[in-house]
């Protein structure tokens, strides 16, 4: 299949990662707008922060991408670039929330676009442990080692983590050592990064899909590639007493350069009292 001519066509897409992201998206910015997605050689992602806790986020996920986005696509001497960021978060209950950005910074057109979801994630959050048995057990019930996991042993404060397990005999072996020599507490969690975590790298891909789509639509006002949706607007009415509830009524979708906005109205009409703040405050 002949991939439609675009303003991509050809040319190279830094996407800023050292855990094989940039597969995610290869087919499907190639699919959709002939271009070619490829990774820095030299770049260390992991000062812009870690799951495993050992550098901290000082920003917010999206500025935190866009800084990952210029820093690969500085290494590489490229105008276009990709990043990613996501956050687990645990919400009701035993419930884990993943956050998801992706970001596309088009430094000629001047544009930076992000396309984001929250996904419920198959995983369990991580958890302190007392024995190796607790460890093969948990790593079992999360699909290793297809899904990978992080042993962590927690001293004075400070965290060790022992990553890149990705074999029982690996994780028995490690565990015997952490247990044996643990000061402290000893907890074990999923290795989130995409290209031990099959979960999250769906997401990353459903996110790369929709980037390459939005990048093939032009705006309507004045042609600029990726026209799609900036906001959206709550207001679905209450069916009892009409007043506005917080339930999504229509997608805002805009233009990266222009002005150009357009109101996409959802299909919900009415809303059931139990959303109103005014019939259920």
């Amino acid at each position: 299949m002949t991939p439609p001519r675009s303003r991509y066509q050809n040319e190279p897409i830094t996407f800023a990662t050292m855990h094989g992201k940039e597969l995610l998206a290869q087919h499907p910015f190639a699919d959709a707008l002939g271009a070619n997605v490829v990774a820095p050689q030299q770049l260390n992602t992991d000062l812009f922060g870690t799951f495993s806790g050992e550098i901290l986020r000082t920003s917010s996920p999206r500025s935190t991408a866009l800084a990952k986005a210029r820093r690969g696509m500085e290494l590489e001497h490229t105008h276009y670039g990709l990043a990613s960021e996501g956050t687990f978060s645990t919400g009701f209950g035993t419930i884990v929330e993943n956050t998801e950005v992706l970001v596309f910074v088009d430094d000629i057109l001047g544009l930076e676009l992000v396309e984001g979801s929250i996904t419920i994630s198959p995983l369990p959050a991580g958890r302190t442990i007392r024995h190796l048995d607790d460890a093969l057990n948990y790593a079992a019930a999360v699909g290793f080692p297809e899904q990978r996991v992080i042993l962590q042993t927690t001293h004075n404060g400070i965290a060790t983590s022992f990553k890149n397990i990705g074999d029982r005999e690996t994780l028995h072996r490690v565990g015997e050592k952490v247990f044996r020599e643990a000061n402290n507490s000893v907890s074990i969690m999923p290795d989130y990064r995409a290209h031990h975590c099959p979960s999250r790298a769906a997401v990353i891909h459903t996110l790369c899909e929709q980037m390459a789509h939005r990048l093939a639509t032009e705006c309507p006002m004045c042609l600029t590639p990726g026209f799609g949706q900036l906001d959206v607007e709550p207001g679905v009415p209450c069916e009892s007493c009409g007043t506005a509830t917080n339930i999504i009524a229509a997608d805002i979708h805009g233009c990266g350069k222009c002005p150009y906005r357009t109101r996409i109205g959802r299909p919900v009409k009415r809303a059931a009292p139990h959303w109103c703040n005014f019939c259920n405050p």
